[in-house]
């Protein structure tokens, strides 16, 4: 899409699943993307195979973004693709820790991932979004987090915290042209390493009333819609993408 030429999208989290579906959908509308992992070079390479098959322009970031300065080569990165007009926060952990053997480590862990992150990820992109009087910013939040969970508190606090954060940066910046909102994926079918095994939703809402798992593709398309031409009345919203297993 012409109108979207020249334009950056930088994902985080995009190795696999939800972070490689968005990297997908978004350069088919026509926007060049920064694909970032952690670590995981190969999904990150594998990634950005699928997104220049798109025609767009392309790169891969490797990178801990708990750091502050990490996240600010993210963006610089990102400028060298065009100009960064889109922030989707996807990277996150999800541990299993019951609170009585939760040690402070533990819960810093998480919550340096799954908040801090977009603490410094959003300092370092606003600026260019400001230049340009437009950008688009996607956190991913937690189902766990609306109906909570056995052995997540640090996973609930931090993703309840993407919420808040969320609509204080979308009331902040609307002037500016920034939207902020956050999207909710229900259980979707991933792969996952650490937290494979366990259960990411409460045991009742196992199987959403739709009859299956979410896949990838269907949270992508929510995150894309967000980010399309008609969408600048939209900020500071929590929209769930998940198959009715809840109902704000």
């Amino acid at each position: 899409m012409t109108e979207n030429k020249g334009k950056v999208a930088i994902v985080t989290g995009a190795a696999k699943n939800i972070g490689r579906a968005t990297c997908d959908s978004l350069s088919k509308l026509g926007f060049n993307v920064l694909v970032h992992a952690n670590s995981d070079k190969e999904g990150a390479m594998e990634t950005l195979e699928i997104v220049k098959k798109n025609g767009v322009n392309a790169d891969i970031f490797i990178g801990d973004l708990t750091n502050e300065d990490t996240s600010r080569h993210l963006v610089d990165a990102g400028s060298k693709l065009g100009n960064v007009s889109i922030l989707v926060n996807n990277a996150s952990q999800r541990e299993f820790n019951k609170f009585d053997d939760m040690s402070f480590d533990q819960w810093r862990f998480v919550l340096s991932i799954n908040l801090d992150t977009l603490f410094h990820t959003c300092k370092a992109v606003i600026p260019e979004m400001k230049k340009n009087n437009w950008g688009r910013i996607i956190n991913l939040g937690g189902l766990s987090a609306h109906i909570s969970a056995i052995g997540r508190a640090h996973v609930i606090t931090s993703k309840s915290a993407v919420v808040g954060f969320s609509r204080a940066l979308a009331m902040e910046y609307a002037e500016a042209g920034i939207t902020v909102n956050t999207v909710v994926p229900g259980l979707i079918d991933t792969v996952r390493g650490a937290s494979a095994g366990r259960s990411l939703v409460h045991p009742s809402h196992s199987n959403p009333p739709i009859g299956r798992k979410g896949y990838p593709v269907e949270v992508a398309t929510m995150i894309s819609n967000l980010c399309g031409p008609n969408s600048d009345f939209i900020t500071g919203q929590t929209i769930h993408v998940n198959g009715g297993s809840y109902f704000p």
